[in-house]
């Protein structure tokens, strides 16, 4: 029984194996690790590219007969390169089923990489096994920008104080968070939602400006972004929390408030108490 078991899955495994080889045989398919994760079968054995983030070096396991056995292949985790890890439902889904075998000569530089690296793969998936894909990495190349902690901090925190509805202190977060070194698409979903804190306390015209930087770094990503943008010109009213204002303690209300309470104060102080006591006219 066990040997019958054994020689099915290698009679399984062995046209991929010859097929694929090292190296792509016919077209690699364009996609993102999201949607190969999504409809692991419908890849499997298919040639693949996309991009991730690099997590760390892992451990070689084999809970089923497969080729990736520790003498001969590395491996390593991973975030897709669309997840939005400063959220940490996402921070914790971490994909661990990228392999590369040793006598590959960019392994060595898998084990030298840093977390949050971003890199374009290059592979084939091999199995399938309880929903995920099993994927055989044959190349690679680096790519630039990347996260760094302070940012996700800043990100993380920014979406916390959204989740409370408190506005001015996501914006006070989230106004940290931008950098250089940081990828388009995560630019524009700092803008997205400097946009819409803004847009919660009534401020449309600061909104306007952070949704077009929004849509120019996001571009066709995020069609969400584009109706927001439209919606934000015609009606921001809708977008406005109501009890923003009147949840905002004295420490978070813009300077320029102050102000305006200040000469408003002077005015009621300046009013006489009582009305003048009229005066008898002189017939």
């Amino acid at each position: 029984m066990n040997i019958a078991l054994t020689l099915g899955l290698t009679l399984a495994i062995t046209p991929a194996l010859e097929a694929g080889g090292g190296r792509p045989q016919g077209k690699v398919v364009q996609t993102t690790l999201s949607k190969i994760r999504k409809a692991p079968n419908a890849f499997k054995n298919v040639w693949v590219s996309f991009p991730i983030q690099f997590v760390s070096l892992g451990k070689v396991e084999n809970p089923f007969f497969t080729q990736f056995v520790p003498q001969s292949f590395g491996n390593f985790y991973c975030w897709a390169d669309e997840q939005q890890i400063w959220n940490r439902k996402q921070y914790e889904d971490v994909f661990g089923l990228l392999f590369m075998a040793k006598e590959n000569e960019k392994l060595s530089e898998i084990y030298k990489m840093k977390v949050y690296q971003r890199i374009h793969v290059t592979g084939i998936v091999r199995n399938t096994f309880q929903g995920e894909p099993w994927i055989e990495i044959t190349d690679f190349k680096v790519l630039d920008k990347a996260v760094d902690t302070a940012s996700l901090s800043h990100m993380y925190r920014g979406h916390s104080f959204m989740q409370k509805r408190k506005w001015t202190r996501a914006l006070s977060e989230l106004s940290l968070a931008p950098g250089n070194h940081l990828p388009d698409h995560v630019m524009g979903q700092i803008h997205k939602d400097l946009a819409l804190c803004h847009l919660r306390l009534g401020e449309s015209d600061t909104a306007a400006r952070h949704l077009e930087q929004a849509v120019s770094k996001l571009k066709t990503l995020d069609p969400e972004t584009r109706r927001m943008a439209r919606m934000a010109k015609i009606k921001p009213q809708t977008f406005m929390d109501p009890d923003a204002r009147a949840k905002l303690e004295d420490h978070e209300r813009p300077m320029w408030e102050a102000f305006v309470d200040e000469k408003a104060s002077a005015k009621v102080t300046d009013r006489p108490s009582s009305p003048p006591a009229t005066t008898s006219q002189p017939r």
